[in-house]
């Protein structure tokens, strides 16, 4: 039954596309004109704002990032990419949720952690900050929440991408993020801001940047950020403090770009969610308490700096030659952590607790290099790139790993602040593991001369090489040898300037993801394995409006939990995951003063694990994945009242999951953010005031992920002030 909530949402965005018919109607209506003399004079490629290129309204780009082919129009691209604008990220980015309640306001992302870790799935398929790239290099970000006060614009590209990316350490099946860091404008930046929100947590922020030099071609970019004090959920403090540097150069024959940054983080009492017992006793999962409530301690803490350098070049070698080369240092140095990791027993909500020391050193380093350019046979003109690559990661665990138990309390009435800390010591982490994955990249888009039809053709060549070490940093044997060849291609043909249809075969050879807590195998890495998508869509644009429907198939291998006898869990591949479903995308202004992003996705998910060794079925064959919902959907708009004044409203619908292979239902929920925003000047300084109220109706609720339980965030107000001096 489809409740009054999914109907409120799919209505309003779904509004949208009867504007498509309608304009299309009124535009086949006009009387006396030649039909080619009215293609000819619609522009609907793009909308110009303060000098960015917009597809439609100002919240999604018309060009999008496509790994080593740069930079590629929306409308011709057979892929499904979506980049989300400086506007989007400065209106819809959350201090609360941080960057995965952004990547959201695309359909085929849904957010799955709402407190400390930008843990999101894309069509499906979980993706975390390890598997995104920053400004198209791999491996750049953590996977704990990152501060977002450096952020550009976002590129989305849905399904599997290696070929087009680059080689990975956590390439995902269900899609990639990109995220593009602030560039000095043409326009000199002088800002500071200052925010205030949840029990009192405080931000300072400063942004400067400017060009210089002849032609204005150097630009340097540098953004600050401060935050102390104790968030929406009890307990839980955070100070974090960063500083990102971008210098970047453009002349007539290169470009480059260097960004580096640092960022400093002592979470105390992080929240985190609550895995299902295997033997869990009820007959349903527990009502979700208050959003404010924490299950763990203040004692449960966790200490790590970030260094992360990206560098871009590219030379002009001729009038249709250049060159290109990328790369890419990051290191996390986790030196502090104290865990707790809780199971949920049963439907009063018990739960028992156990504490660890899981210390982490990781460091990725990547490199690519290859030429780009274009030649024409006949009629055809090839925008060719060509390029090989290597990223090398480092990861290393605790050297002497400790874990204690004995704790257990009730969700509803926690009562952490009586729970005495564990006795162990941190340990020093050491090099765990090493891995090395290099590929090559051919690819080939083909235009025709009216640029009608574009064919992308593409191989990507990956090999992956494991090793594993000691305790004592001795080498202890090769841990595998991979290699494989993934194909892609695709096609989008437009109709006009303003309707056209693509379809695209994509795969990638991907490392296994790495254990995380709670399994008996923690930090250790699955087999490889190719993740394989076919989709087929339509994209068209009516006045200063975008729309994207399209269908996909995709298929990865499956990650289950095996449980043991002794109750403990171990991760394990077993069989593959098929995810089919359908997307619709919007975007754009529905009047002057309306500007929409949003969309919904209904996802059809099933796991196919075979048969046991006394050939009856698995538990999860043929069953839902857990934590999969079938139905999302986001819709964020903007009405500006004036040029002074402008309202925001977000509204997120998850639908219902399920965790232990279809046993228990986790129920959906329906979340709605609303704010203001007022332009005004103090003594000649312009300020930009901004108060938000996240989670309006304060609703209560599971988010799942696997079979973990996260508690959604409560109603938290914000208020921030930004002064440009």
């Amino acid at each position: 039954m489809i409740t009054w909530k999914k109907r409120l949402l799919t209505a309003s965005v779904l509004c949208t596309v009867a504007s498509a018919g309608f304009v299309m109607n009124a535009w086949a209506a006009q009387q006396g004109a030649d039909c080619d003399e009215v293609l000819d004079n619609v522009h609907l490629a793009e909308v110009i704002v303060n000098g960015e290129r917009y597809i439609a309204g100002e919240y999604v780009k018309a060009t999008n990032y496509k790994g080593i082919l740069g930079q590629q129009d929306a409308m011709t691209t057979p892929l499904s990419v979506t980049t989300i604008s400086e506007k989007a990220v400065k209106d819809f980015i959350s201090s609360t949720e941080g960057l995965s309640s952004l990547l959201s306001l695309v359909p085929s992302v849904q957010k799955t952690y709402d407190a400390a870790v930008d843990v999101i799935n894309i069509r499906g398929f979980q993706d975390d900050g390890r598997a995104f790239l920053i400004n198209g290099i791999p491996g750049m970000q953590a996977m704990t929440r990152q501060s977002t006060n450096y952020i550009d614009s976002v590129d989305i590209i849905e399904g599997p991408s290696t070929g087009i990316t680059g080689s990975s350490i956590e390439a995902k099946g269900g899609g990639t993020v990109n995220i593009n860091s602030k560039k000095a404008g043409d326009e000199p930046v002088s800002r500071i801001g200052l925010k205030y929100h949840a029990k009192g947590s405080h931000e300072e922020t400063v942004d400067v940047g400017s060009r210089f030099g002849a032609d204005r071609q150097y630009g340097i970019r540098i953004n600050a950020y401060n935050t102390d004090g104790e968030r929406a959920i009890e307990n839980w403090d955070l100070k974090q403090r960063n500083i990102y540097l971008n210098l970047d150069q453009h002349s007539e024959h290169s470009n480059s770009n260097f960004l580096i940054g640092y960022t400093y983080t002592d979470s105390q009492g992080r929240p985190y969610g609550l895995a299902v017992s295997r033997n869990y006793v009820g007959s349903s999962l527990p009502s979700a308490p208050d959003g404010e409530t924490n299950f763990n301690p203040y004692w449960r803490r966790d200490k790590n700096t970030n260094l992360v350098m990206t560098f871009n070049h590219e030379q002009k070698l001729g009038e249709h030659l250049s060159a290109f080369f990328n790369a890419g240092h990051f290191k996390q140095d986790w030196y502090y952590y104290t865990g707790f990791d809780k199971t949920l027993l049963n439907e009063k909500g018990d739960f028992t607790a156990v504490s660890d020391n899981y210390s982490l050193l990781e460091k990725r380093d990547y490199a690519q290099i290859g030429l780009r350019g274009d030649f024409t046979t006949g009629n055809l003109k090839h925008h060719y790139a060509a390029g090989v690559d290597r990223q090398w990661h480092y990861y290393g665990g605790a050297r002497d790993y400790q874990e204690e138990d004995g704790w257990s309390g009730n969700i509803y009435h926690p009562d952490t602040g009586s729970w005495a800390p564990p006795s162990f010591a941190q340990s020093d982490a050491y090099y765990g593991s090493k891995a090395r994955i290099s590929g090559w990249s051919v690819m080939d888009s083909i235009f025709t001369e009216n640029e009608k039809l574009n064919i992308l053709l593409g191989l990507n060549g990956k090999r992956i090489k494991e090793d594993d070490y000691d305790v004592d940093g001795s080498h202890s044997g090769s841990a595998g040898n991979y290699y494989a060849v993934s194909p892609s291609y695709g096609i989008n043909y437009a109709f006009t300037p303003a309707v056209a249809v693509f379809a695209n075969h994509t795969e990638e050879f991907v490392e296994g993801e790495v254990v995380g807590p709670n399994y008996t195998n923690k930090g250790a890495t699955l087999s490889p394995y190719k993740t394989k998508q076919n989709e087929l869509g339509v994209k068209v644009k009516t006045g200063d409006f975008f729309h994207k429907l399209s269908y996909f198939d995709i298929r990865k291998a499956n990650g289950v939990d095996r449980f043991n006898d002794d109750g403990t869990k171990t991760r394990v591949t077993d069989g593959e995951r098929r995810h089919k479903g359908l997307e619709y995308t919007a975007a754009g202004k529905l009047h002057d003063k309306w500007n929409l992003i949003g969309g919904v996705m209904y996802l059809d998910a099933t796991q196919h694990t075979g048969l046991n060794q006394d050939g009856s079925p698995k538990a999860s064959d043929g069953k839902r994945p857990n934590g999969i919902p079938a139905w999302t959907g986001n819709l964020g708009v903007e009405y500006q009242a004036d040029d002074a004044v402008s309202g925001l409203l977000r509204a997120n619908y998850v639908g219902s999951s399920y965790v232990l292979d279809e046993k228990y239902s986790v129920p959906g929920y329906f979340t709605i953010d609303a704010g203001m925003k007022y332009k005004t000047a103090l003594n000649g300084t312009p300020v930009t005031v901004n108060a938000m109220c996240y989670n309006l109706t304060n609703k209560k609720y599971w988010s799942a992920a696997g079979n973990t339980l996260n508690l959604g965030g409560p109603r938290t107000v914000m208020v921030s002030a930004e002064f440009d001096i």
